[in-house]
């Protein structure tokens, strides 16, 4: 995975041309590029568990109405993920879009919540109604790997991220922000499940010991059985690109990341966590 969409113009409804917040989000940019550059420039190796890392350029992606649908000045949802949330993300704004809903997406194959810091601030500033954060559990930026070198072991990866965690969802305390955190679905070689289960027991620690956050899990549709999976039966939305066995592509080669069948299953997974599910 990598660094979602990266601190960019002003959020809808905001005039992106004016005022502090753009000029923030434009050095935020600015950082992030540093530290990818940073990180390729050092060699660094350490890979997490979707198997990637950083050599891609940030993205970010606003939706929804010049105004905030829902009244107010509200972002109604933001996100803050790596390459699950990138390839997640247009499946997700198309229905969103549909829904009138106001939507910021910040990813980055490679990155760790720490990599988005600057972001998270921002958006305690102006809290959204919901925040969803994923991330599989990647060790190649220099924030939350700072050694650099070889892949750490699963635990370790996990230990530093829970010494994050925390502190992001403080951010958002009493702001009436909902926090959602997404477990990586189960994922295949060369990908780490080892490290990926570690991310998502450190996640079902972080939900336990702070109950206003909410736990999503993709697996339902990602990987029912607990397994990897390159293709799945059919969902009944699916009969368009369903193969002649009854069977979609959902996931890579590389054993984490989603196909566009997959992708739009995992938007679907992060509707429904947040209140607004797909009907058809």
């Amino acid at each position: 995975m990598a660094p979602g969409d990266q601190p960019g113009p002003g959020r809808p409804g905001r005039d992106d041309g004016a005022g502090g917040s753009a000029r923030r989000r434009a050095a935020g940019l600015v950082l992030a590029l540093v530290v990818v550059a940073v990180a390729v420039a050092g060699g660094l190796a350490a890979r997490g568990s979707d198997g990637s890392s950083p050599d891609d350029g940030p993205s970010r992606a606003t939706t929804g109405a010049e105004g905030d649908a829902g009244g107010g000045d509200r972002l109604d949802v933001a996100i803050v993920g790596d390459s699950l949330v990138e390839q997640s993300r247009d499946q997700f704004a198309a229905h969103t879009g549909g829904a009138g809903l106001t939507v910021e997406t910040f990813a980055f194959g490679g990155s760790a919540p720490c990599d988005w810091m600057d972001t998270f601030d921002e958006l305690a500033a102006a809290p959204p109604r919901r925040l969803v954060i994923s991330f599989a559990g990647n060790d190649s930026t220099p924030c939350i790997n700072p050694g650099g070198g070889p892949p750490r072991d699963p635990q370790t990866i996990a230990d530093a991220y829970a010494e994050v965690m925390p502190g992001i969802v403080d951010l958002f305390a009493g702001t009436g922000t909902e926090v959602y955190v997404v477990v990586p679905p189960p994922v295949g070689e060369p990908a780490s499940e080892p490290a990926a289960a570690a991310i998502r027991a450190m996640y079902r620690d972080l939900v336990r010991a702070r109950p206003e956050v909410t736990l999503v899990d993709p697996a339902p549709l990602l990987g029912p059985d607990g397994r990897f999976h390159r293709t799945l039966p059919c969902e009944a939305w699916e009969a368009a690109g369903c193969g002649a066995d009854g069977t979609i592509e959902v996931r890579h080669a590389d054993g984490i990341h989603l196909a566009p069948a997959g992708g739009e299953r995992y938007a679907r997974v992060l509707l429904a966590a947040i209140g607004e599910p797909v009907t058809d």
